[in-house]
C-alpha cells in the first residue's frame, strides 16, 4: 500500500511540475505599443474589431488585434490585454458586425433546451478590409512602437 501512495505523489508531483510549464504566457518580451483610431470616411469606427497579421510567415512573429471605443480608438493586444504588438510589418483587417433582420424564432427541444438560432450579423463595414488577402492595408510598426496608428478605411 506504501508503494501505491508513493507512486500516486509521485505522479501528482510530477504532473504538477510538467503542466506549470505548459500554461500561457501571461508576458511577451519583445512587444511595442500600438493603439491609433480606424476611420471610414473620415468619421471614427465604433466597435470594429482590429487585427494585425504579420506580413511574413516568421515563426517568431505573432498576430494582435484590438477593439474601437467610442472614439473610434483602439490598443492593441498580442497576449495580455493592451500590452502591445511585436515589431515588424503587418497586414491590418478591419471587421464590424452588427445584426440585421428580425431576430429567429424560439426554439426548445424535447427535453425544453433552447435552441435558438443566434440572431443573423453581417459585417457592416466595407468587405475588402474583412480578409488578409483582399486588404490593401499595411503598416510598420518599429521598436519603439506607434501610439498614434490611422487606419483610414475607404468606402
Amino acid at each position: 500500500m506504501k508503494n501505491y501512495y508513493c507512486t500516486l505523489l509521485f505522479v501528482f508531483l510530477g504532473s504538477v511540475l510538467i503542466l506549470g510549464g505548459c500554461g500561457s504566457k501571461t508576458k511577451l518580451d519583445g512587444l511595442s505599443p500600438a493603439q491609433g483610431i480606424v476611420t471610414l470616411d473620415n468619421v471614427p469606427v465604433t466597435g470594429a474589431s482590429v487585427s494585425f497579421s504579420p506580413v511574413s510567415g516568421s515563426e517568431t512573429m505573432r498576430a494582435a488585434a484590438g477593439q474601437t471605443d467610442a472614439q473610434g480608438q483602439f490598443i492593441m493586444t498580442t497576449l495580455s490585454p493592451q500590452d502591445g504588438v511585436m515589431p515588424g510589418e503587418f497586414i491590418v483587417t478591419v471587421v464590424k458586425y452588427e445584426k440585421y433582420g428580425p431576430p429567429p424564432a424560439k426554439k426548445v427541444d424535447e427535453s425544453g433546451e433552447d435552441i435558438t438560432p443566434p440572431h443573423p450579423e453581417k459585417n457592416v463595414l466595407p468587405s475588402k478590409y474583412e480578409s488578409r488577402e483582399s486588404s490593401d492595408i499595411k503598416i510598420m510598426i518599429p521598436a519603439a512602437g506607434d501610439k498614434n496608428i490611422k487606419i483610414e478605411l475607404k468606402p
